[in-house]
């Protein structure tokens, strides 16, 4: 993305990001995301292309743009050290509460596109990338015989298939189900 996150935006900065991103919730809840330019990206916006360039490089930086809006309440907090299964359990409820507050969202983009269209492949690996950034920084109790980054890769991998029984099959899991079926998947995490 080509507009800095880590500087507090202008008011006007703020009014272009809040309308590329809402136009783009808005699209990609009526039809498939292949099919969205970044013309009407910019028309149903009301900003010249030129405005879309100076913030994002395509219709994809916008779309991680839109991913990061989702999200970034799971990087803003701060994280509690992972020891056990009932702390990934934490994490798990997080998300479920933030994909559930979306879920008139995510029904409409299911219904538009796919779920290997390129819109779930790309927030799947946003939210992918996210989580082992999470996990690397907070599991700091855990058997040192498996390799760090190789269980970051094993919670992420099992959070997202969570994610996805929950939300996204057609007969989804309750948040319930999906507590027992990670302590079943996982076991005990961290170190006596």
């Amino acid at each position: 993305m080509k507009y800095d996150l880590t500087k507090k935006p202008t008011r006007g900065a703020q009014r272009t990001l809040q309308a590329f991103s809402d136009t783009m919730y808005q699209l990609i809840g009526k039809k498939a995301f292949e099919d969205i330019s970044v013309n009407e990206i910019c028309q149903l916006s009301n900003f010249p292309r030129a405005t879309f360039y100076n913030y994002f490089d395509d219709k994809y930086d916008l779309l991680n743009y839109c991913w990061y809006l989702i999200v970034n309440g799971l990087r803003g907090e701060k994280h509690r050290a992972i020891r056990a299964t009932s702390d990934l359990k934490l994490y798990l409820d997080r998300l479920y509460e933030l994909f559930d507050s979306h879920r008139e969202l995510l029904q409409h983009i299911v219904l538009h596109n796919p779920v290997d269209s390129a819109l779930f492949t790309n927030f799947n690996a946003y939210l992918r990338k996210t989580l082992r950034e999470i996990f690397t920084n907070d599991l700091t109790h855990y058997d040192d015989r498996i390799p760090l980054s190789m269980l970051v890769t094993h919670f992420s991998n099992t959070v997202m298939m969570m994610l996805v029984a929950m939300f996204l099959q057609e007969d989804p899991i309750s948040l319930n189900q999906a507590h027992e079926y990670l302590g079943i998947l996982l076991g005990y995490v961290g170190k006596a």
